[in-house]
């Protein structure tokens, strides 16, 4: 079987998980999503809070995260492997696979409540293209909308995301982000989010996964050295110096920086190993935490807002 890798889901004791790293050999490190007992086919989706008081969090949950061994699995979900049957069945799906045709059927996916049939008339797209061939899709999804053949999502749609990730910076600081990453699009009213994960070939040793020591919290201004894994989970800012990088937990903060740009991020100092690095989020949410390009704030006008908030 293949490495169990980021945005997979699996199964165990009746409950659905969804993978959230990629060193899975021992144990999968995963997250508690669905349960018994709701209106999407007999499940109900979970929210942080909820997940880890349920009463399966006593057998698998530690530092916040959920660990179960292989042998408690009873079945692992890939989005590569079951978007042709997904695609039979799922409109939405099928336009966003149309869209992106040109790369092959193997190096996409879609994951969330879709991969494993707990959708319902609310649930978005979350569609996953593979290691290299994410660079294609974004590269299309961003003609696609300077074209006209997609459409990014409107005022009110940018609202409710602000509202809905709970987002500490201004709300022009955070748009004008989030329009640049060419990471959202809606196709024939269809809205989706497209996700980065690693190919099979690339899976580990790009940084650490393992919970550090906190040591203080912090600011670190400084130049992105590569933004290969910006969009990856942590999104990897590597900066070098005594700080080696910044990792950030949060969707709100991947693809923030360019190579090159100077940036800014709030968070806290781990020691993991013999390197310390800057922990932006360990939630959905990162509260009074942040991660923000100081070159592209200055270019579109929008530094001494975000110099405001901060006082």
């Amino acid at each position: 079987m293949k490495p169990i890798r980021l945005r997979d889901f699996v199964r165990a004791e009746n409950c659905y998980f969804s993978v959230v790293g990629y060193e899975n050999q021992r144990k999968v490190k995963c997250f508690l999503r669905y349960v018994p007992g709701g209106s999407r086919a007999g499940y109900r989706k979970l929210s942080y809070d909820e997940a880890i008081t349920q009463p399966i969090a006593e057998k698998y949950l530690q530092d916040g995260i959920f660990y179960i061994p292989h042998h408690d699995i009873d079945e692992v979900y890939k989005p590569e492997e079951r978007i042709s049957e997904i695609v039979k069945e799922d409109e939405d799906v099928k336009k966003v696979v149309e869209f992106f045709k040109s790369i092959p059927l193997g190096e996409m996916g879609v994951t969330g409540s879709r991969l494993i049939g707990l959708q319902n008339d609310e649930s978005d797209v979350d569609f996953v293209i593979y290691g290299k061939s994410w660079f294609k899709g974004r590269e299309m999804l961003k003609k696609g909308i300077e074209s006209g053949k997609l459409e990014e999502p409107d005022y009110s749609m940018w609202d409710f995301i602000y509202r809905k990730r709970k987002v500490p910076l201004p709300f022009d600081v955070f748009i004008s982000h989030e329009r640049r990453k060419y990471h959202r699009g809606i196709v024939s009213s269809t809205y989706f989010d497209l996700l980065y994960v690693r190919g099979y070939n690339e899976l580990n040793g790009v940084f650490p996964e393992e919970k550090g020591e906190k040591i203080e919290r912090a600011v670190v201004i400084a130049k992105l050295l590569d933004d290969r894994f910006t969009f990856d989970y942590p999104a990897y800012y590597p900066v070098g110096g005594e700080i080696k990088a910044v990792l950030s937990f949060t969707h709100t903060y991947t693809g923030q920086v360019v190579k090159g740009e100077t940036f800014e991020a709030r968070g806290v100092v781990e020691k993991i190993g013999d390197e310390k690095y800057l922990i932006v989020g360990t939630k959905r949410e990162a509260k009074n935490e942040y991660i923000v390009s100081l070159d592209f704030l200055e270019c579109c006008g929008l530094l001494n807002e975000f110099r405001r908030w901060k006082m």
